[in-house]
């Protein structure tokens, strides 16, 4: 990832990065979702394109964690942050927390022999569950969110770096 190569980052670049993370993963998670619910009622190998969709989403989100992971730990312990310092502070834990609940929905997923209604509806609530894992960093990009046009430039180059950064899988 371009941005762990920084000497450093300060504060608002930081946060820049926590809201590129939010919306990647929500993202994600929402696609899988989607997907999931394209194939409710469905064997699997029925519908090989959405099973592609799938995997790509759901695996998708395990990625924007581990780049999450990578960027709290090249910076985590050298940051200073004068608001929601807990995002650094709770960060291996909440990120562990997510991969455990994603881990769990994929082994469901891979051993089920078809796409039933209560696989689905177990999945979409581990999905939403990691969602909510991140609740103070979803809480963060929305107040900085607000600032819209008033953003420094530090947060939305850092955000825009880190968004190609997940770009590029």
């Amino acid at each position: 990832m371009r941005i762990t190569r920084y000497p450093h980052i300060s504060e608002a670049q930081f946060f820049g990065c926590v809201s590129a993370f939010v919306d990647s993963l929500s993202g994600e998670l929402s696609a899988s979702a989607m997907s999931l619910g394209r194939l409710a009622g469905s064997r699997k190998g029925s519908a090989f394109a959405y099973e592609m969709t799938l995997d790509t989403h759901r695996y998708g989100a395990l990625i924007v964690l581990d780049r999450w992971s990578a960027l709290v730990g090249a910076f985590g312990a050298h940051l200073e942050v004068g608001r929601h310092a807990e995002i650094i502070g709770r960060a291996a834990e909440r990120i562990h927390a997510a991969e455990d609940i994603l881990g769990r929905a994929n082994m469901l997923v891979d051993a089920a022999p078809a796409y039933s209604e209560d696989l689905v509806q177990a999945c979409v609530a581990a999905f939403q569950a990691v969602d909510g894992v991140f609740a103070e960093e979803r809480a963060e990009a929305e107040q900085s969110g607000r600032l819209g046009p008033m953003l420094p430039e530090e947060y939305t180059g850092a955000r825009r770096i880190f968004l190609e950064d997940l770009a590029v899988r």
